[in-house]
């Protein structure tokens, strides 16, 4: 009975030790939101763009009368990157008002906690990069 008893113990013990550990280390799961509404086929590039540079985990087009809606999962962040990374970049020839598109997706993934921060970075004849943390 006492050996019992013993294991028993040892057994809470283990469990309460353990617990809290295993549920530090599950992954967080991602959020999903709107990141808003772009030129037609504009959505899908910056999509793409944003699953390739790993801004987010999957994301959805889904076509209106105002334009294609974005849609993106994500891992919450509550803290920068460590470096700046590049989600992607508007051209001039592919969007009337690249800067425009650039500060409007920036902001909606600090909205959403995509990033916490971003920048938009002006490059050759008029294009803007997005460089998020």
């Amino acid at each position: 009975m006492r050996s019992i008893t013993r294991g028993a113990a040892l057994l809470a013990a283990v469990a309460t030790v353990l617990t809290p550990a295993a549920a530090q280390a599950a992954p967080a799961i991602d959020d999903t939101g709107l990141m808003g509404t772009y030129g037609f086929g504009r959505a899908a590039v910056i999509g793409a763009a944003g699953l390739e540079s790993g801004a987010w985990s999957a994301y959805a087009v889904r076509s209106g009368y105002a334009g294609d809606d974005l849609i993106v999962s994500h891992p919450p962040r509550t803290s920068p990157l460590a470096s700046e990374t590049v989600v992607y970049t508007a051209a001039f020839n592919e969007v009337a008002d690249p800067q425009a598109e650039c500060r409007k997706v920036g902001a909606a993934g600090v909205a959403q906690r995509a990033w916490v921060s971003f920048r938009c970075r002006t490059g050759f004849v008029p294009s803007y990069t997005l460089l998020v943390r």
